[in-house]
């Protein structure tokens, strides 16, 4: 475990060190949940409580194979402890990524969460190769309204990350969740998390970037899938 501690503190540094602290303590030996049955067909979305309480996602992502691994309250270093504790196996068919929000709700910056996005796709390639990733952007919420502009940094730098970043994908979905420049009716009450009708936006979002990653990066046996979801998005 203090080997553990030791790495996030070399790694991110500075005024986050406890916050790092934590999360090494609480995913020192955790893996990610959700594992199911071992599928190299499968897309796992990985994240915090925004995924973690997706309740629809089988259905929202059908017929696709998804597996949802998300972590209520997690931060990014515990997601990237409990990613590097995962199995060695069959890996996943691509990544779909939510977090950072609890980060800087808690103190970090967006130069913090960016370092913790390097290192999540740093032990991605590490563990599973080239698999394509989509990260999504952070959603604007009411209850954490203040956190905007430090949201708006990382995802602008996100944006530019995977321009210049061969498998990975940025997806936008700030603009989805604002209604007169102030977010809208989208959220539970308490201001975070989303209702059913923003889990529709995330999935209007994520889908069609999905679709579009897995038909450029095909795998034989994998692919019937996607087309059939392709063709049932043309109908």
């Amino acid at each position: 475990m203090a080997f553990a501690i030791a790495v996030f503190a070399v790694v991110f540094g500075g005024g986050t060190f406890l916050m790092q602290s934590r999360a090494a303590m609480r995913a020192a030996s955790a893996t990610l949940p959700g594992r199911g049955v071992v599928d190299r067909c499968s897309v796992w979305f990985i994240g915090s409580s925004s995924i973690h309480k997706w309740a629809t996602l089988a259905s929202d992502m059908a017929p696709l194979a998804v597996r949802n691994r998300g972590v209520n309250g997690a931060m990014m270093p515990e997601l990237i402890q409990m990613a590097r504790n995962e199995p060695r196996e069959v890996p996943p068919r691509a990544i779909v990524f939510y977090a950072g929000e609890n980060d800087i709700a808690n103190g970090a910056r967006a130069v913090d969460d960016l370092a913790s996005l390097r290192a999540f796709l740093a032990l991605k390639a590490r563990r599973w190769g080239t698999i394509p990733v989509i990260v999504v952007a952070l959603k604007p919420t009411p209850t954490r309204w203040g956190n905007l502009p430090e949201q708006t940094v990382f995802n602008d730098a996100v944006g530019t990350l995977a321009a210049q970043t061969r498998g990975l994908t940025f997806v936008d979905i700030v603009p989805l969740f604002l209604v007169d420049h102030r977010p809208g009716a989208f959220y539970v009450d308490d201001g975070i998390h989303l209702n059913p009708a923003g889990y529709a936006r995330l999935t209007a979002a994520i889908r069609p970037a999905l679709d579009a990653v897995l038909r450029d990066a095909p795998m034989p046996g994998c692919d019937r899938a996607v087309l059939a979801a392709q063709s049932s998005a043309w109908r």
